[in-house]
């Protein structure tokens, strides 16, 4: 750039206007967009695959490492030819969500302020064993050894900080990480919905089926036909009360304060999938944050690759062979190690097909409808669905009605944790549709006030949980801890037997095995037997 000088050395009007244009460029190079939401918390996802990657054996730590590498810079290369992404983020927006997402990561259990879920006692654990053993962490059960094979990318930064500065700073680094990305999935939703961002929000938090109906017909049955009281402790197990077959769609606060590693993949998938129906982010970028969550949820990924298929399809032959996917299929390749990994000794896990259970056909046309009753009010409004997001949804609900058939895991994780994804865009749809509906005493308002209101028993009892009183950290090994529980469902999804690890992905050596103490584990438990404590 050169100025143009007049006689006394003065700028003239063309330099000067060369010069404002050109601080204006640089100060907008300096301004925080969208984007760098958006690339900061996918990198979230990416980094614990490259700390994972220090327990593998050289070859396969190189080529994940590698992957690593190429992801970040093609993110780094993402066009960003959308208003959305290019434009400045909104930091009196943003630090709301960061607010809310810390506030619901506290109350769900994280950090142990407030009274932390049942599944926090295996996931403390968990977190304990990483920090104090490293990511190679071997048990010996009944002369068996085992080693620890989880889907551990939401604890690899924590264990990280932890292992130099102590496992309640692992803890902190928890809460700190998963607010960070609970905050970033709030901002997009109320953000990409283009309606009043609170109740947005509300309504998308408190997403749930309306578990309470069954749970009440259940309860009168017993009071007037046996004189009795049914005790429960979780409404959204209320299948238990007319069927042996197992089933749940997780409310999002359940999901959030029970289940966060397969939750905030799940969730950010489904960000990036609406991003991407509106022309912000590319069939590459999908790819390869596919890859990279692999590591936090399996499950949940199995729920998000049918539009993954999708978008495929949409792209034809020109997009699916561009040069920016065969490089995200290349770069997604290199985490073949951390799907071997994820996968060694998967055959323990129990599964099967529901569909040939005794009782299905009657319970399966229940469950849709007590758990998905905002399908009707979605389709019945689908004029003011987005058109972009209108084949996601299709696809969605088709998904929902079958994911039920098929059972793995032991309290069915797959159909808790490959609806994550799907879910979530039937909770942005329906929460949207409901924002935009006046309340004005018609049919479908009331309707929609109706589906809102039962279904905002499950959240409210989360909540409610969430005051029961607090209980210390806890440093017992995985092992002591499940063995304080229901020893007859063994822990498959959190551990590998060691002959079946191959010796080229993974090295045995490492810290002696750990095995079942005999310990007190939570002695200020308020809530656990003195057996389990």
């Amino acid at each position: 750039m050169k100025a143009t000088l007049g006689p006394q050395g003065a700028i003239d009007a063309s330099g000067r206007e060369e010069m404002t244009a050109y601080a204006d460029a640089r100060a907008a190079q300096r301004v925080a967009t969208n984007f760098h939401l958006l690339l900061a918390a996918t990198l979230v996802f990416l980094l614990p695959n490259a700390i994972f990657a220090t327990a593998l054996r050289p070859a396969p730590a190189a080529l994940v490492l590698i992957g690593c590498g190429a992801i970040a810079a093609f993110l780094w290369r993402l066009p960003r030819a959308g208003a959305f992404l290019s434009a400045p983020l909104d930091p009196s927006s943003f630090g709301a969500c960061l607010a809310a997402g810390l506030a619901l990561c506290l109350l769900g259990g994280e950090g142990h302020f407030f009274y932390s879920t049942h599944d926090w006692l295996i996931r403390d654990a968990v977190l304990s064993d990483l920090v104090k053993n490293g990511f190679t962490v071997l048990y010996n059960y009944e002369s068996q050894d085992y080693l620890l094979r989880a889907p551990l990318g939401m604890y690899m930064i924590p264990a990280t900080v932890g292992r130099a500065f102590g496992l309640h700073a692992a803890h902190m680094a928890l809460l700190t990480q998963n607010a960070f990305l609970v905050g970033a999935v709030a901002y997009f939703v109320a953000s990409l919905a283009n309606v009043r961002k609170t109740p947005m929000l509300l309504l998308f938090f408190a997403f749930s089926g309306m578990d309470v109906v069954p749970i009440l017909v259940a309860e009168a049955i017993e009071i007037f036909v046996h004189n009795g009281f049914l005790p429960f402790t979780h409404i959204e197990w209320w299948g238990d009360y007319y069927t042996t077959i197992r089933l749940q769609y997780s409310s999002h606060l359940t999901q959030l304060f029970w289940v966060p590693n397969h939750m905030a993949p799940g969730w950010w998938f489904a960000v990036l999938a609406l991003l991407h129906a509106r022309g912000e982010v590319d069939l590459g970028a999908l790819l390869v944050s596919f890859a990279a969550m692999l590591l936090w949820s399996p499950l949940a990924m199995m729920g998000a690759a049918p539009f993954i298929a999708l978008f495929a399809l949409q792209a034809g032959a020109r997009g699916l062979f561009s040069s920016r996917t065969i490089m995200a299929c290349a770069a997604g390749l290199c985490f073949i190690p951390i799907a071997l990994y994820l996968t060694m000794d998967a055959a323990e896990v129990p599964h099967e097909w529901l569909i040939t259970r005794d009782g299905f056909a009657l319970y399966w046309p229940a469950f849709i409808a007590i758990e998905l009753p905002q399908i009707a009010i979605i389709a019945y409004a689908w004029n003011k669905v987005e058109a972009a997001d209108r084949r996601i949804l299709l696809l969605a609900i088709g998904m929902l009605i079958f994911i039920p058939i098929y059972s793995m895991g032991p309290s069915n994780d797959f159909v808790m944790r490959s609806s994550i994804a799907p879910l979530f865009f039937i909770a942005f749809a329906f929460s949207r549709i409901a924002v935009l509906t006046p309340r004005d005493n018609g049919r479908f308002a009331t309707a929609i006030s109706v589906i809102v209101i039962l279904s905002f028993a499950t959240p409210m009892l989360e909540i409610k949980q969430a005051f029961r009183g607090s209980y210390a950290i806890s440093d017992c090994n995985m092992l002591t801890s499940w063995h304080k529980g229901d020893i007859s469902i063994k822990p498959t999804n959190y551990w590998a037997r060691m002959e079946k690890v191959p010796p080229w992905l993974m090295s045995a050596e490492g810290p002696a095995p750990l095995t079942v103490e005999d310990r007190k584990c939570w002695p200020d438990h308020s809530y656990l037997n003195e057996a389990m404590k």
